[in-house]
This record gives C-alpha cells, sequence and structure tokens, in this order.
C-alpha cells in the first residue's frame, strides 16, 4: 500500500469544493482548512514490516473561480513515533480547468532522513487530462521506479 502522496493532492480538489459551493460572481470563492491525524502506519508496515504510529498533519486552500476553474494548495507531513523513520514532507498546488484537466505542481514527496538532511525529493509538475489520466509530466521524479524501502526503512 502506497501512502496516498500526489493523489491526495489530486483528490483534495475534491473534498475542499463539495463545502465551497457555487463560485460567487467576481472573486473566487475561498476555504481553508486544517487536520491532524494519527494512525496506525500500513504503508510502513508493508514497506519495512515495522509496527508504528504515524501522524499525519495538513492544512490546505480552495479557491473556486466564476469560470468554474478551482485551485487547490495542501502542505502535509507525516511524522512517525519511531525516530529510525524518516520525516515526510509534501506542498502543492492543483490547478483545474473548467474542462477538468488538471496540472499538480510541486513537491510530492520530500524525505528527511533520522540524522537530518533530504535523502529523497520529488518535484515538478505533471498534468492530468478531462478523463483523469496523465497527459505529461517534468521534473525529477525519482521515486517512481525506485525502491521506495531503500529510502523509507532502517538498514
Amino acid at each position: 500500500m502506497r501512502r496516498p502522496v500526489l493523489w491526495s493532492l489530486v483528490l483534495a480538489t475534491a473534498l475542499p469544493l463539495v463545502a465551497a459551493g457555487p463560485a460567487l460572481a467576481g472573486g473566487p470563492v475561498i476555504e481553508r482548512g486544517r487536520f491532524q491525524d494519527t494512525f496506525f502506519d500500513e504503508f510502513i508496515f508493508d514497506l519495512c514490516g515495522i509496527v508504528t504510529e504515524t501522524t499525519q498533519t495538513q492544512r490546505w486552500t480552495a479557491k473556486v473561480f466564476p469560470d468554474g476553474s478551482e485551485t487547490v494548495q495542501v502542505v502535509r507531513s507525516f511524522v512517525s513515533v519511531d525516530p529510525r523513520l524518516p520525516v515526510e514532507k509534501a506542498a502543492g498546488t492543483t490547478f483545474t480547468a473548467p474542462d477538468g484537466s488538471r496540472r499538480v505542481v510541486g513537491k510530492p514527496i520530500q524525505l528527511i532522513g533520522p540524522g537530518g538532511g533530504v535523502t529523497l525529493i520529488d518535484a515538478g509538475w505533471i498534468a492530468f487530462d478531462a478523463e483523469g489520466e496523465v497527459s505529461d509530466q517534468r521534473g525529477p521524479h525519482p521515486s517512481i521506479d525506485a525502491d521506495l524501502a531503500e529510502f523509507y526503512c532502517p538498514s
């Protein structure tokens, strides 16, 4: 099971916009939120065999514009109680056009090792057509083909 890193950026567009309602004439309708949740980390258990609790903290801002376009900015972190595991951070913005096509820009994964220092970073952007298929991507995305255990699991 993979953490919903990139997909939570993409799917985050749906959650806040349900509450946002229709855009008013003029400027955008803006919604903001924050949550914190501690959970049994199935991702780390499946990947490393380590039983741990992880706290996810997330903030978001959603803007719905009169033309139907939307932006959602998300900043999130995953911090395990096990000090051997890295801290995962992410930040990104999803731009959704009136036709439903989307572009996600940012840093979906930044791992900070237990001793400090960045051990893995994905950055750039990925574009989806109106059907949700990837149409283009740019930037370094080393996690796509990587063995993530090398980055997440203690040696």
